[in-house]
C-alpha cells in the first residue's frame, strides 16, 4: 500500500486546526493529545470520563484538540453506557463550528480482530456516514514498528485493518509520543489534515444541528432531574438518623456479594475489608467467606460465585445456583446486606436486567428489601454524578435501582486507601437496617430433608461403583470382585434415611457405546426402573487417580445420554479413591486435569463429590454426599429423575422374551435327551431279544447234552449253557446290563 503524498497545489495551510481525538480506552488518546500540543495538557493516568478540550499554538497554527471518551475495544456500541455515546456524540460541537479532522487512534502493537473492527465502527457512526470523509487513522506506539514501514504493517495485519484504514480513505499516520521532542512528526500530521480539508473543498465535519440541540437539551433536563433526586434522598437519609439516633450504629455488619462474572466482587470484598483476601484474578466457583474489623465494626463478607452476564437462569449451572442460594446462609442467623455488583462502565440493557433480576429471585422476592446496588468501576465515572449516569441509561437501570429502594454506592476499587467510601457504604447498609425495623435478611430454603433416596450408581469398569454402594450403605451388599453382569438393587438405613442403591452394569472405558454389548446398554437403561417411581441421584463414578482422557469423555457421554440429556440435571460426579488426593482439594485436581474433565464437571451443573472407600468409617462423607444430593433435587424442585415409560416396557417385553427364548433353549435341550434315551433303551431291548432266541434255539438242539445243561450254575431261569461254551458263545446277557451303564451317562 503505497504512502499516501502530499500536493503543494491542492493543500493550503490552515491558520487554525480543530481536531476530535476518539477511539478505544488506552488507545493513548491522552498522550497523542500532549504530543500535537507539545506539552501535558491531558490526564495520561486517569480514565476520561466526560470531553476535554485543550488548544495551543503548534507550527505556526492556532490548534484545537478535543479528546472524546473512549470505550472498551471489544464492546459494541449496547455495551457503552450511554452516557459514553452522548459524550461521543457532543465532542464534535466542541469546536464550533466543527472539526476540521477526527483522529482514529489505533495502538499499532496490536492486531485489530473482526470484533474490534465492527466495534469502531459502529462508535464512529454514531457521528453519521459522513463521518469517514474527515478521518484520519493516527497509529499511536510508534516505537513499535522499528524499522518497518506502516504500510507493510497494514498489509500484515489482514482484511479487518486494511478495510479500516480504507474506510478513511488510505489516510493514515504514525505517532511515537515517547519522542514527543520530534516536532517533525506532528508537522506532517498537521499537513496530512490540511490535504485531507483540500480534498473535502475546504469543508469540515458538522453535526446536524437538530441532532445537537436535542442532545443538548436532553443533558440540561437530566441535570435537573439528578439535581431533584439528590436533594430527595439527602432529606431521606437525614430525617432517617434523626429518627434512630446512635441506635442506627451496628457493631457487626454481615454482608453478602452478589452478581454477575467480572462485575468486581471479589475487588469490592478486599477495598471493604482493606486488604486481600478474596482471589481477584482466577473465578469464585464456591462462596468465599472473610471477616474483619472495618471502622469499628465486626464486618463478615461472604462472596457467592457469579453468573454470566448474558446468560439465562436456565444456563447458569446447578452448582452455581445452589451456591448463590447458600451464600446467605454462612453469615448466620442472615445478612444485613446484599450488595448486588453492578459494573458502571457497561450498559445495563433490557436483557441483562432481566437475567439479574431472576438469578437474585433464586433468594425470594424479599431479597429486594434488603438489597443495595454497588456500582464498580467508578473512576470511569470522573467527576459525573452517579445520579447523572443512572438517568442517561435509561428505564433497564432505573428500574433497578427503584426495585432496590433507590439504595445505591459507587466504589472505586483502584483507590482502596480512600476509607470514606467504606464508610459511606457501611453507614447506608445501617440506614436500610434501620429502614428495615432492624432485621436482617432472611432465607427460607426450599430444601427439606428427604425421608428416602433412591440413588443408582453408573460408570465404566473397575471405577468403583460396587465398593462406593457399599460405603453409601455401610456394609457389604455389593460384591466387589467378581463383575456386575446385570442391575443389583440394595437397601438400607443411612443417616436417617431409607436409602435404595442400584448399581449398573460398567462398560469397559475406552470402549465407543457402539462396542459395547446390546445386553449392558439395555441394563443401564433398565437400571433407573428399579427404584420405582426413579431415582433421585445418578452417581456417575469417576476414579480421580487416572487421567481423564478425551476418549473416555465421549465415551461417558455417549453412555450416559442412553437415558436422555436430560439426565445430567440429575447427575453428580461421584470421585472414588479419594486418598489418592492426600492434602490436594478436589477443585486442583478438576482444573489441573484440563478440558475433558472440567467439561464434565460442568455437564453435571459442577456437581461432585469424593468418597475414600478405604475409610468407610467415616460417616462424615456418606452425610455430606446425601446433602448435595437434596441440594441438587431442591433445585430440581423436588423432582427424581423418570425416564420414558415407553421405552422401558419395550425394554422390559426384551427382557422378558429373551427369558423365555433361553428357557425354550434349556427344555428343547431336555427333550432331545430323553427321546436319545428311549430310542437307545428300545434299540437295546430289541437287540438282546434276538441274541436271546438264538440262544434259546441252540440250546433246545440234540447237539448239548443234559450233562452240559446240568453243569449250568443254579438259579438260572434261561438255557443251561455250561461257563466254558458261555464264554465263548454270543453275549447276549451282558449287553442289558451294559446299555443301561450307558443310558444313566446321558446329560439330562
Amino acid at each position: 500500500m503505497a504512502a499516501p503524498t502530499l500536493s503543494p497545489s491542492v493543500t493550503n495551510e490552515l491558520k487554525e486546526l480543530r481536531i476530535v481525538l476518539v477511539g478505544n480506552r488506552r488507545a493513548g488518546k491522552s498522550s497523542s493529545g500532549n504530543t500535537i500540543l507539545g506539552r501535558d495538557e491531558f490526564d495520561t493516568v486517569g480514565r476520561t470520563a466526560q470531553c476535554v478540550k485543550r488548544q495551543g499554538q503548534v507550527a505556526g497554527r492556532q490548534v484545537t484538540v478535543v479528546e472524546a471518551p473512549g470505550w472498551w475495544k471489544n464492546y459494541q456500541k449496547e455495551d457503552t453506557p450511554q452516557l459514553s455515546k452522548i459524550e461521543i456524540e457532543l465532542s464534535v460541537s466542541l469546536c464550533p463550528p466543527g472539526p476540521h479532522a477526527l483522529l482514529l487512534v489505533i495502538r499499532v502493537d496490536r492486531p485489530l480482530t473482526q470484533t474490534e473492527k465492527r466495534s469502531v465502527q459502529k462508535h464512529l457512526e454514531l457521528l453519521s456516514e459522513r463521518v469517514w470523509s474527515h478521518t484520519i487513522v493516527l497509529f499511536t506506539r510508534g516505537d513499535w514498528l522499528g524499522d518497518t514501514p506502516i504500510e507493510q504493517h497494514i498489509e500484515s495485519e489482514g482484511e479487518s485493518l486494511q478495510w479500516l484504514v480504507k474506510k478513511c480513505g488510505n489516510r493514515y499516520h504514525v505517532l511515537n509520543n515517547q519522542k514527543r521532542e520530534d516536532h517533525m512528526q506532528v508537522t506532517q500530521l498537521m499537513e496530512k489534515i490540511e490535504e485531507m480539508v483540500a480534498g473535502n473543498r475546504g469543508q469540515h465535519y458538522e453535526m446536524e444541528r437538530r441532532r445537537g440541540k436535542i442532545l443538548e437539551e436532553k443533558r440540561r433536563g437530566d441535570e435537573e432531574i439528578v439535581n431533584d433526586k439528590m436533594m430527595k434522598v439527602k432529606i431521606e437519609r437525614e430525617s432517617l438518623r434523626l429518627q434512630m439516633g446512635d441506635s442506627l450504629h451496628l457493631s457487626e455488619l454481615r454482608i453478602v456479594l452478589v452478581g454477575y462474572v467480572e462485575g468486581g466482587k471479589s475487588s469490592s470484598g478486599n477495598t471493604i475489608l482493606g486488604r486481600e483476601e478474596f482471589d481477584s484474578v482466577g473465578r469464585t466457583a464456591q462462596c468465599v467467606k472473610r471477616q474483619g474489623h472495618v471502622a469499628g465494626r465486626q464486618v463478615t463478607v461472604v462472596e457467592a460465585p457469579g453468573w454470566w452476564r448474558n446468560h439465562t437462569l436456565e444456563e447458569t449451572p446447578e452448582l452455581t445456583k445452589n451456591e448463590i442460594e447458600l451464600s446467605v446462609s454462612l453469615c448466620p442467623p442472615g445478612p444485613h446486606a446484599l450488595l448486588l455488583v453492578i459494573r458502571v462502565d457497561t450498559s445495563l440493557t433490557e436483557t441483562r436486567k432481566r437475567l439479574v433480576q431472576k438469578h437474585l429471585e433464586l433468594l425470594s422476592e424479599r431479597v429486594w428489601s434488603h438489597t443495595i446496588v454497588l456500582f464498580t468501576c467508578g473512576d470511569w465515572l470522573g467527576d459525573t454524578p452517579i445520579e447523572q449516569h443512572i438517568e442517561s441509561e435509561g428505564e433497564s437501570l432505573q428500574w433497578l435501582v427503584e426495585k432496590c429502594g433507590n439504595r445505591y454506592l459507587v466504589l472505586n476499587n483502584q483507590k482502596r486507601e480512600d476509607h470514606m467510601q467504606v464508610i459511606q457504604l457501611m453507614e447506608k447498609i445501617e440506614e436500610m437496617v434501620a429502614g428495615n425495623r432492624g432485621q436482617h435478611y432472611v432465607y427460607i430454603c426450599d430444601s427439606i430433608h428427604l425421608s428416602e433416596l433412591r440413588i443408582v450408581l453408573l460408570g465404566y469398569r473397575r471405577a468403583g461403583k460396587s465398593s462406593s454402594g457399599n460405603t453409601i450403605l455401610g456394609r457389604q451388599e455389593f460384591d466387589t470382585v467378581g463383575r456386575t453382569a446385570q442391575c443389583v438393587k440394595r437397601q438400607g438405613q443411612v443417616a436417617g434415611r431409607q436409602v435404595t442403591v442400584v448399581e449398573a452394569p460398567g462398560w469397559w472405558r475406552n470402549h465407543t457405546v457402539e462396542e459395547t454389548p446390546k445386553l449392558t446398554k439395555n441394563e443401564i437403561e433398565l437400571s433407573v426402573s428399579l427404584c420405582s417411581p426413579g431415582p433421585h441421584a445418578l452417581l456417575l463414578v469417576i476414579r480421580v487417580d487416572e487421567t481423564f482422557t478425551e476418549t473416555e469423555l465421549r465415551s461417558v457421554q455417549k453412555h450416559l445420554e442412553h437415558l436422555g440429556e436430560r439426565i445430567w440435571s440429575h447427575t453428580i460426579v461421584l470421585f472414588t479413591y479419594g486418598d489418592w488426593l492426600g492434602d490436594t482439594p478436589i477443585e486442583q485436581h478438576i482444573e489441573s486435569e484440563g478440558q475433558s474433565l472440567q467439561w464434565l464437571v460442568e455437564k453435571c451443573g459442577n456437581r461432585y463429590h469424593v468418597l475414600n472407600n478405604l475409610q468407610r468409617e467415616d460417616p462424615m462423607q456418606i452425610t455430606q454426599l446425601m446433602e448435595k444430593i437434596e441440594e441438587m433435587v431442591a433445585g430440581n424442585r423436588g423432582q427424581h429423575y423418570e425416564t420414558e415409560r415407553q421405552r422401558i416396557e419395550i425394554l422390559e417385553k426384551r427382557r422378558i422374551e429373551e427369558e423365555r427364548v433361553k428357557e425354550m433353549m434349556v427344555r428343547g435341550h431336555h427333550n432331545k435327551s430323553v427321546t436319545l434315551k428311549i430310542f437307545l433303551f428300545h434299540f437295546i431291548v430289541a437287540h438282546s431279544l434276538a441274541f436271546y432266541c438264538m440262544d434259546c434255539q441252540r440250546l433246545r438242539s440234540p447237539e448239548v447234552t443234559g450233562a452240559q445243561r446240568s453243569q449250568e450254575p443254579r438259579g438260572h431261569r434261561g438255557p443251561e449253557v455250561r461257563g466254558a461254551q458261555r464264554s465263548q458263545g454270543p453275549r447276549g446277557h451282558r449287553i442289558p446290563h451294559q446299555a443301561a451303564l450307558l443310558l444313566y451317562k446321558v446329560d439330562p
